[in-house]
């Protein structure tokens, strides 16, 4: 992770199909970041991500934005958030919703232990690029006060 100034680049003309858009956003929540084992992860990740993906996430403790790059970064940092929360399991927001325009797409999630599911809101804002996703942002819509505690 590096907090470097990175660029990306995208199609000017967006031409996503809506439905292939809700199906990958779908998975994304609980095949990416609802699967624990690393190894099955990267292979579903390998038909929903471009190569060189990139994921912007937001400064809630360390007080600096992280930037990963590409699908196996990602999925060592998906790997390491898991290994810090044990017990914690992520799921579709029950209020909230999948949403896409062009090719930008929305997802909302939550994450908790079993007993309060939603201790964590956000959402990922998610870019996408003849039907992979090749970038997306984190945004906290719910955050507890301090690092949720084991």
């Amino acid at each position: 992770m590096s907090s470097r100034q990175t660029s990306i680049s995208i199609s000017t003309s967006p031409h996503e199909d809506p439905e292939t858009m809700r199906s990958v956003m779908d998975t994304h929540i609980e095949s990416v970041f609802g699967e624990t084992d690393e190894a099955a992860r990267g292979k579903t990740m390998a038909s929903l991500y471009h190569e060189d993906v990139t994921w912007f996430q937001p400064a809630e403790y360390s007080g600096e934005h992280a930037i990963v790059r590409g699908r196996d970064n990602v999925n060592a940092t998906i790997q390491k958030e898991q290994n810090q929360f044990p017990g914690f399991y992520i799921t579709h927001d029950n209020e909230g919703y999948i949403a896409v325009t062009q090719n930008l797409g929305v997802v909302h999630w939550q994450l908790g232990p079993r007993e309060q599911p939603d201790m964590i809101k956000a959402c990922h804002y998610l870019l996408f690029e003849d039907g992979k996703i090749k970038a997306f942002w984190t945004a906290h819509l719910k955050m507890p006060k301090g690092p949720p505690s084991e």
